[in-house]
């Protein structure tokens, strides 16, 4: 296949997608993000990387590459599946103007798009468009990146925070059904207060226990 771009600055498509809406939804695309993908995102995409896959001049066509990258952006920013994002290329006006894209006649499949997916995994591409993307973000926007506010990073663990006593408590009990299931008969051997100790579920160990109770005491045969 031969490989064949067009880039944004030099043709303006624009009107072609606005002309078919109504002056409401042209207002509202105008302030939506497909605005600042067309004039900000699309000029970044990696076409350099994406034509080397493909002979320069021989053969059919390819999907305008431009387009095609930053469909792949967009579809991996909004999850969405192959199906949708190429419904999207054909259809969608929105779509068609933040790609710079003629509404007229666009076609796509599944099958198309995740071979230029397989392109973005397999030659890194990704990672570029993510680096170039957000450098050109930070100047457009002009943000200061050189600090943090410590309350805007909201990072927390599902892992469940044990106090000394609960989290010997769950190792012992670990311990102990590893035992039972792997080795039967030196688990019998272990005193019955000790296993009848640890026979309750995790959340209902300690469900007795009060804060001046000695709940995990050691025991000369462990």
């Amino acid at each position: 296949m031969a490989a064949y771009s067009v880039d944004p600055k030099s043709k303006d498509l624009a009107h072609s997608c606005l002309e078919r809406l109504s002056p409401v939804a042209v207002r509202r695309l105008q302030s939506s993000w497909h605005v600042l993908f067309r004039r900000v995102i699309l000029e970044l995409m990696p076409t350099d990387s994406l034509a080397s896959h493909f002979h320069p001049v021989l053969g059919r066509p390819t999907k305008e590459l431009y387009s095609i990258a930053g469909l792949v952006l967009i579809k991996e920013f909004i999850n969405w599946t192959n199906e949708r994002a190429a419904d999207s290329y054909m259809f969608d006006l929105s779509i068609q103007y933040a790609l710079n894209l003629e509404p007229d006649q666009q076609s796509m499949c599944e099958r198309t798009l995740e071979r230029y997916c397989k392109l973005f995994r397999e030659d890194s591409i990704a990672q570029q468009i993510m680096s170039d993307v957000t450098g050109k973000l930070v100047k457009v926007l002009e943000l200061d990146i050189s600090k943090q506010r410590l309350d805007s990073t909201h990072i927390s663990s599902n892992m469940a925070v044990f106090g000394r006593t609960r989290l010997m408590g769950v190792a012992i009990k670990g311990f102990l059904e590893y035992l039972r299931e792997n080795s039967p008969r030196l688990y019998g051997k272990l005193p019955e207060a000790i296993q009848t100790r640890y026979a309750p579920s995790r959340n209902l160990l300690f469900g007795g226990w009060k804060k001046d109770d000695n709940v995990i005491t050691c025991h000369p045969t462990i």
